[in-house]
């Protein structure tokens, strides 16, 4: 009766969170190890009561000699149970090195995006893992080390988007006792006993320290807390939901900026946990209380172009009254060109099309849209270029000489624009500052007799 009784507490549970529904394609994650061979014949044995077919996925990691034999195991068993196989042979230690992660990271990053990719192959539905209850509370000791908030604490989910994990109410003595029921075979995976990765040594080390010293019921008291943490955040999660709306706007530049003057008045859990929700939407894989504490502190900065770094090699910058997320720090734009006159001329590093003409009469042209001068007051050869440091020129209309720079901190431009601005020069003098200012030197007067007009205008890189 074992192996019934613990096939139906999965079926119930695959229910109540509606984690299969009818017609679905499941891709179910094969290692070979006994977890994941349990969750294949489970699903198997229930594939007729949920109206779901299965497609089993294996990964090979490149990492252990023994590997070889895992395969041939799933092979075996999938040929002799009729289900569909997927594989794929991997260098996780090649891609560790590559994207500067642990090989325990990138094992994960890669096994996930395989079988996301036998999902969109297959035309599949959802994806199903092999997390039970040991894997839970390990889960949830790792994120408090590590440093976590409220949603590390509700620890792996019963369903992520397509992602579905049908024995996460069983334990690991359950699984085995299911197996040898059964009379399944499987195999075990040596990795899981080297405590040079963080996990095992929680689940070697310190989960059996914390069951004999402090409490035998530990890994309940742990999956009853990410239960309650999974309630909590559900409720905050519509809160959250409207403050995102109402701080977070989509940018060009950066894939998020974030509103300070109605992010800075939130109660302090609240902004918590908005940040921590920009920083996952900006791209962060793990991100940690520091991150956030870090980007609250930079809230508090009155000086614009200050920077925090955050996980995953990011920065958050304060640009005046946004936060800028997702920050790489790229090469100042450099760019020179000879301007046409009359004649277009592209500044192909800034996307800008210029279109200069000569005229014997004054134009009329709308602010901001183009600049007229006096051609015969220009020195010649006209450029278009770069900021350079040290620039300094005569705003038109202010008086006196300023430093382009200072200019432009006091327009508020932010940091990341400034060197992607144009600048109308020759020699050692500036005539504009296109799309903002033009000088003193140039400006037409009541003796102009030749008229320059230039229009600037956005075009696609």
């Amino acid at each position: 009766m074992r192996g019934t009784m613990t096939l139906q507490r999965v079926r119930e549970y695959i229910i109540h969170h509606r984690l299969v529904g009818d017609g679905d394609l499941v891709v179910v994650g094969v290692s070979g190890g006994p977890d994941s061979v349990a969750l294949l014949h489970m699903l198997l044995q229930l594939r007729e009561a949920l109206g779901c077919r299965v497609h089993a996925a294996h990964l090979h990691h490149g990492l252990r000699a023994e590997a070889d034999r895992d395969q041939k195991l799933v092979e075996s068993i999938c040929r002799e149970w009729g289900v569909p196989l997927s594989w794929r042979r991997v260098d996780v230690a090649r891609m560790a090195g590559e994207e500067k992660m642990s090989v325990e990271e990138a094992g994960r990053e890669i096994r996930y995006r395989f079988l996301e990719d036998v999902r969109r192959d297959t035309g599949g539905h959802k994806i199903a893992t092999a997390h039970h209850r040991g894997d839970q509370a390990e889960t949830i000791l790792l994120h408090l080390i590590q440093g976590t908030g409220a949603s590390g604490l509700q620890g792996i989910l019963p369903r992520r988007d397509r992602i579905i994990r049908p024995l996460l109410d069983l334990t690991k003595t359950e699984i085995v006792d299911y197996l040898e029921y059964h009379r399944l075979p499987y195999r075990i995976d040596s990795s899981n006993f080297d405590n040079n990765y963080l996990r095992n040594r929680i689940r070697w080390e310190l989960l059996p320290l914390l069951e004999q010293r402090f409490n035998p019921g530990m890994v309940d008291v742990l999956c009853r807390l990410a239960e309650v943490m999974r309630e909590e955040n559900h409720y905050w999660d519509e809160l959250v939901r409207e403050a995102m709306e109402e701080v977070v706007q989509e940018g060009e530049e950066f894939p998020l900026t974030v509103r300070v003057d109605r992010l800075q008045p939130m109660p302090l859990g609240l902004k918590r946990r908005v940040i921590y929700q920009i920083l996952r939407r900006a791209g962060g894989r793990r991100v940690s209380w520091d991150d956030v504490e870090r980007v609250i502190g930079l809230l508090s900065q009155r000086e614009s172009g200050r920077r925090v770094p955050v996980s995953g090699g990011r920065w958050v910058r304060k640009s005046y009254d946004v936060l800028e997320f997702d920050v790489e720090e790229k090469a100042p734009v450099d760019f020179c060109y000879e301007l046409e006159v009359p004649g277009r001329t592209e500044i192909k590093e800034i996307g800008l099309l210029l279109s200069a003409r000569l005229l014997s009469a004054a134009p009329t042209v709308a602010a901001g849209e183009a600049a007229v001068f006096d051609w015969e007051a220009l020195k010649k050869p006209l450029i278009i270029r770069s900021r350079r440091p040290g620039d300094t020129f005569r705003p038109l209309g202010l008086g006196g000489s300023q430093k382009l720079k200072k200019y432009l901190i006091d327009k508020k431009i932010p940091r990341s624009q400034r060197d992607r601005i144009a600048i109308l020069a020759a020699d050692d003098e500036i005539y504009w500052v296109i799309g903002h200012r033009q000088d003193e030197r140039g400006r037409v007067t009541p003796d102009t007799r030749k008229f320059l007009e230039i229009r600037a205008s956005h075009v696609d890189k």
